[in-house]
């Protein structure tokens, strides 16, 4: 198995985990996902250099950091195209009741309402969410890949049987 493979099938179990919550009932707003992201990233680089020592215990640290940054791209990638589609097709509600209560916070406060409403909409969506979490994953994922390849590099690398 490689590391795409591995990341592959996190990012497909971190969907199916999203999907049936959704379906059995928890309420899970878009935000409080984000530490489930950050574990399975955590664990997808880790296979990912694992998975690659395992094949070839010769790659240097370059071939590392490559494979880390590989596995954070396809899962941001993967994972901020499902909560696109999850947002517009599945779970249509969560940023419109996040939004009204946003929206009456702000007219509470003397706001107009449809200025109020126009800037909360704009703000808070599907796509704005999705290319939040596409880049933060990226970038958290990236430190991730830099850590992870420094530690299968001088530490990991000397507990594998030659």
């Amino acid at each position: 198995m490689s590391g795409i493979r591995s990341t592959f099938l996190l990012a497909l179990g971190t969907m199916a985990l999203r999907v049936i919550l959704f379906y059995a009932g928890v309420t899970v707003a878009p935000f409080d996902f984000i530490p489930v992201h950050l574990l399975v990233l955590v664990l997808a680089v880790y296979l990912s250099g694992h998975l690659l020592l395992n094949h070839d215990p010769s790659r240097g640290l370059g071939e590392l950091f490559r494979a880390g940054f590989q596995t954070v791209f396809l899962y941001a990638f993967l994972i901020s195209l499902f909560i696109w589609t999850y947002y517009k097709t599945i779970d249509t509600t969560s940023f419109s009741s996040y939004n009204a209560r946003l929206v009456e916070g702000f007219v509470e406060q003397g706001h107009p309402r449809e200025e109020a409403l126009e800037k909360v909409t704009s703000m808070y969506n599907a796509t704005s969410y999705a290319a939040i979490t596409f880049f933060g994953l990226f970038l958290v994922g990236s430190f991730n890949a830099l850590a992870f390849g420094v530690l299968h590099h001088k530490v990991l690398r000397r507990f594998r049987p030659q």
